[in-house]
């Protein structure tokens, strides 16, 4: 049975789109998330400097595109936010969607990234004109390193981030995405 886009569930995580109004609002009110059931003592997205101020524009311009942002990661046991996760858009004109995902100092180091990015990487897979699915990290951020090892995308290039420098790109398409699963 498909997920709809305002939720989905791993074995472990909830993965609870952000709606446009929580978007718009963040910076704004501390108290963004209150009427949401879950807890946040981390101040996951509340707390963090995130590019949010185009994926707003973007969401105000086309609605739609809120499934493509933002998702608070719950670990469903406790009812606790431990981090999030987003692609930087809807798919480009190559079908590419490249993810990011933070998780909260505290919750690391018990896997939730993998299975996050698992789960949205499977959403994104079913989706029409998605072709590739691309991760890029810093090549000394160990754990973020290891993270994409473990699903063997293919690193295709690097790029220089105007805030986070050097940056190594993996990139894998859905088609073999599908086959590695």
């Amino acid at each position: 049975m498909p997920q709809s886009f305002n939720l989905f569930k791993t074995q472990r995580l909830d993965l609870y789109c952000l709606t446009a109004e929580e978007l718009f609002n963040i910076g704004e009110d501390k108290d963004v998330f209150a009427s949401r059931s879950f807890k946040n003592p981390h101040g996951v997205i509340t707390r963090e400097e995130l590019p949010r101020t185009n994926r707003a524009q973007d969401v105000r311009d086309n609605p739609e595109n809120i499934r493509w942002y933002y998702r608070m990661i719950v670990d469903r046991e406790r009812n606790v936010a431990v981090g999030s996760v987003s692609f930087h858009g809807a798919p480009d004109e190559r079908g590419m969607v490249e993810i990011g995902i933070g998780i909260a100092k505290a919750e690391q180091g018990h896997g939730f990234a993998s299975e996050a990015l698992f789960g949205m990487w499977n959403w994104a897979a079913q989706q029409p004109g998605v072709k590739f699915l691309r991760y890029t990290v810093s090549p000394s951020n160990a754990a973020s390193m290891a993270i994409i090892k473990k699903f063997e995308f293919p690193q295709i290039g690097e790029q220089i981030d105007e805030e986070d420098g050097l940056e190594l790109i993996f990139e894998i398409s859905v088609e073999d995405y599908r086959d590695w699963l």
